[in-house]
């Protein structure tokens, strides 16, 4: 039997609430951090382990084998460059960073650390509907593909903000709607199109106005295979609606929606997948937890079963590309 990882978590906020039990399944929760004394130390004695107000300090006073670091995105590299320096592995949730320059840079740090292991948190690629969607069309089941489009409509007010204000300030998220909410759902668009040729959109605000983020986006992309892609958000719908993914194929088009993932050939739907019911929230999915155990399962093996961090900067590139090209309307 595998001996339990000793593991600590810098970031209390929402997603904390999944990795803490995820973790707590197979390995020891040793230690907790966040800048939120009364948070952090409400998490500490629930969970009855340390807390910690400074991330230096929990790993000068604690032998860490893995972090899980979730925190705002602008100091998710000061952070990983700690746990490096100690020797610690570490799974930081999307995105890497708040910039896609900050982003390549902790990249560039883990080669001079070669025996600390890292993953980036990209539940969605295990959903079993995507799983199902990838090896429909490897395997040209549904012919060649034709196109691409995807929506995200969504509902975010601002005591969304008020409760963790980081989110609505640039400086320290990188940006609002698209490397918030979206970002799962484009990296689904380069996942399936591949090398991008040419990318074209624009960001709006039209809603929480005095923030400085976007929440609404229309994005264009061109894939060097020729496949064009289309992808349209917001954070100003009325309610939180399914993120929709459309892939258009010469013998009908496949639909990821609602958890499911639908084939539609010849005027007649019928799904051909169903994504689990997570245990902590069912609309997180269960990928938050085949994510994280393939990560665990591969420290020390030559086999690595987690996705690399090079990955991540693919979806991370287009939306900075975005937020690069055009001002905030």
């Amino acid at each position: 039997m595998e001996k339990k990882k000793r593991v600590g978590v810098v970031g209390c906020g929402i997603i904390s609430d999944v990795h803490i039990p995820l973790i707590k399944k197979k390995n020891d929760l040793v230690a907790v951090c966040d800048t939120k004394l009364e948070l952090v130390k409400k998490i500490g004695q629930e969970n009855s382990c340390n807390y910690y107000e400074s991330f230096t300090q929990m790993l000068e006073k604690e032998e860490l084998d893995v972090v899980h670091i979730l925190t705002p995105h602008n100091i998710r590299y000061e952070i990983a460059e700690l746990a490096c320096k100690k020797g610690v592995h570490f799974i930081i949730e999307k995105p890497l960073a708040h910039t896609y320059e900050e982003a390549n840079k902790l990249i560039n740090l883990l080669k001079l650390y070669p025996d600390v292991e890292a993953t980036v948190v990209y539940q969605n690629r295990r959903n079993k509907s995507y799983v199902k969607l990838k090896d429909e069309l490897e395997n040209l089941k549904g012919g060649k593909i034709l196109g691409l489009e995807a929506t995200v409509f969504w509902r975010r007010d601002l005591n969304y903000y008020k409760n963790a204000p980081w989110r609505g300030k640039k400086i320290e998220s990188g940006g609002g709607l698209l490397i918030n909410q979206a970002i799962h759902t484009i990296d689904y668009l380069q996942d399936i199109g591949g090398e991008v040729k040419n990318i074209s959109g624009e960001i709006f605000k039209l809603k929480n106005l005095e923030l400085d983020i976007e929440d609404t986006a229309a994005i264009k992309l061109e894939f060097e295979s020729g496949v064009e892609a289309f992808f349209s958000g917001t954070l100003s719908n009325f309610s939180n609606t399914s993120i929709s993914l459309k892939v258009y194929c010469q013998d009908g088009t496949y639909t990821i929606r609602d958890g499911k993932l639908f084939l539609n050939k010849d005027g007649e739907e019928k799904v051909l997948e169903r994504d689990e019911k997570g245990e902590i929230k069912d609309y997180y999915g269960a990928s938050h937890e085949m994510e994280i155990k393939s990560f665990y399962d591969s420290l020390g093996k030559s086999e690595k079963l987690y996705l690399p961090l090079n990955e991540s900067l693919k979806s991370l590139k287009i939306i900075t590309d975005i937020y690069k090209r055009g001002d905030l309307k």
